[in-house]
């Protein structure tokens, strides 16, 4: 044997090792979905004072994992399933007020990816008015498509099950909320304390090809809240609805029923 073949008999057990330990330490993000793939539609009516921002899309991989530190095991290294990240934009649809995107739901690639979750942001437009001079917080609706929690999903709720295709019509009122201690000013758009599972925006999708987020937005009824003066002043939010009215609350959530009552 020339010194040639033994160098690559020698090197033969590493090379077959390459691909299996190299998708392992370095993932390839690749995403190439097959051509029968199924396919997640997200569509989007926008009321006139809102804007849609990118989807925030998450794979996982089975094939391709990472090692991360877990303090329950002796050796304090575990494989998780590898993420792929990606941000989708909503296209428009004709001259309307309609975004829409199409996902795959395999992946594909070298890593077999693996749709996971999606999650879709409206907010105020940054030029309109009840905007100015403040920051701005997303409305966030999250659907899961496999039973792996998904840490982007704060502030969108518990899961709910939901089988087939999906249309979402929630009734949201602009909040702003005057931090009177750090004089900071922020708008959202409020649909309910997401605590409660009626409200939740956050589903476990199954089987599902079609989700419509067609919100409803009532701009003129718009709800402030307050927090004390200083650390010193009794705790809780001061709220002003759209009616005048005001009240005090130990949380930070107006009550929805009533804003409702004044749609």
């Amino acid at each position: 044997m020339n010194c040639l073949t033994k160098t690559l008999a020698a090197l033969f057990p590493a090379i077959a090792l390459l691909p299996l330990s190299g998708c392992a330490s370095r993932l390839d993000y690749t995403l190439n979905p097959p051509v029968s793939n199924d396919w997640v539609t997200v569509t989007v009516k926008l009321p006139q004072e809102t804007e849609a921002l990118p989807l925030d899309v998450l794979y996982r991989s089975e094939t391709c994992r990472k090692e991360v530190y877990d303090n329950t095991t002796e050796s304090h290294v575990t494989a998780v399933r590898g993420l792929n990240p990606k941000l989708v934009t909503l296209q428009p649809q004709g001259n309307g007020d309609i975004r829409q995107a199409r996902v795959a739901v395999d992946g594909g690639g070298r890593c077999e990816w693996k749709l996971s979750a999606i999650r879709v942001d409206i907010q105020l437009k940054g030029d309109d008015p009840l905007a100015s001079g403040k920051h701005i917080l997303p409305t966030s609706y999250v659907f899961g498509f496999d039973d792996q929690a998904y840490g982007s999903g704060e502030g969108s709720g518990r899961k709910r099950e939901v089988h087939g295709d999906l249309t979402l019509k929630n009734e949201l009122f602009p909040m702003t909320v005057f931090n009177r201690v750090f004089n900071e000013n922020t708008i959202a758009l409020f649909g309910g304390d997401t605590n409660y599972e009626k409200w939740s925006r956050h589903y476990r999708l199954f089987d599902s090809k079609h989700i419509l987020i067609e919100p409803v937005l009532y701009s003129k009824k718009i709800v402030s809240l307050e927090t004390p003066k200083s650390r010193k002043d009794s705790p809780g939010m001061t709220v002003l609805y759209p009616d005048g009215s005001t009240e005090k609350v130990d949380d930070i959530y107006p009550n929805y029923d009533k804003l409702l009552r004044m749609k």
